[in-house]
């Protein structure tokens, strides 16, 4: 994990830059949460504007900053378009348009998860763009035996990390953010990755995660036998990471087996 340090600890020059860039004064705030990155802020501008900018130091990685700028014009609309991109003392940048939200509520009642649903349709609609990507097979196909990896294939474009903080919630609607590891696969997946995540970050039973899964368009195109395969190849996946000794992970990967078991 990518360690982050506080939007006042940027070089001055680097401020000094983005302020220059922005065109006035700001106003930054650190996110509590997401952006797997060096540094990030939500700027809010003197006119009342808000931009968000994430970063990454020169000797940092910038594979996941590159491929989140190289994918944007392929998103959907539920997803935050790049601004620009610059690059300033030892600092890579990447600007997005500004969501002044929150991290979704998945609590089963959550009147909010009408609107996960609403941006997950959306994202089920869109295709390969065309740009390499790693496919579903790439990601999930080490805990996946030879003669089912057919169960992993498609063309649709995935997010593959629909947890609670990477959606925000404003008076428009949900946004998908955080872009880093984008796949390409069965248009169903990503609201098969979601419940797990209602399941962890929601609190929810796989019965009543299954309740809103359902609701996304794509999951009806999932096979049975595609489900058992895909969700017991995720729950393998987590419970490698916290075998490492991750401690929040643990409870992920917990939810990732009691969602894989629901479909044996």
């Amino acid at each position: 994990m990518v360690e982050r340090i506080a939007w006042r600890d940027l070089p001055a020059e680097v401020r000094a830059a983005v302020a220059t860039r922005l065109g006035g004064g700001f106003a930054a705030q650190d996110p509590r949460d997401g952006a797997n990155c060096g540094a990030a802020a939500l700027l809010t501008l003197d006119d009342g504007r808000t931009v968000f900018v994430k970063g990454q130091a020169d000797d940092g990685p910038l594979d996941e900053l590159d491929r989140e700028e190289q994918i944007n014009p392929a998103l959907p609309s539920c997803a935050p378009r790049v601004l620009w991109r610059m690059h300033v003392s030892g600092w890579h940048l990447l600007a997005f348009d500004g969501i002044d939200g929150e991290r979704a509520d998945y609590a089963a009642d959550s009147p909010e998860l009408d609107l996960v649903v609403q941006a997950l349709a959306k994202l089920g609609g869109c295709l390969a763009p065309g740009m390499p990507l790693m496919t579903a097979r790439d990601r999930w196909g080490y805990y996946v035996a030879p003669g089912h990896q057919r169960h992993l294939f498609g063309l649709n474009l995935l997010h593959t990390d629909p947890a609670a903080q990477n959606v925000l919630i404003d008076g428009t609607g949900a946004h998908l953010v955080d872009w880093a590891w984008p796949a390409l696969g069965p248009a169903w997946a990503d609201a098969a990755l979601w419940g797990v995540r209602l399941i962890s970050d929601g609190g929810q039973s796989p019965e009543q995660a299954l309740r809103w899964v359902s609701r996304v368009p794509a999951w009806s195109k999932a096979e049975p036998e595609s489900l058992r395969v895909f969700t017991a190849a995720e729950a393998d996946s987590w419970e490698d990471v916290a075998a490492k000794g991750e401690p929040r992970i643990a409870a992920i990967a917990r939810a990732a087996r009691a969602w894989a078991a629901y479909w044996v």
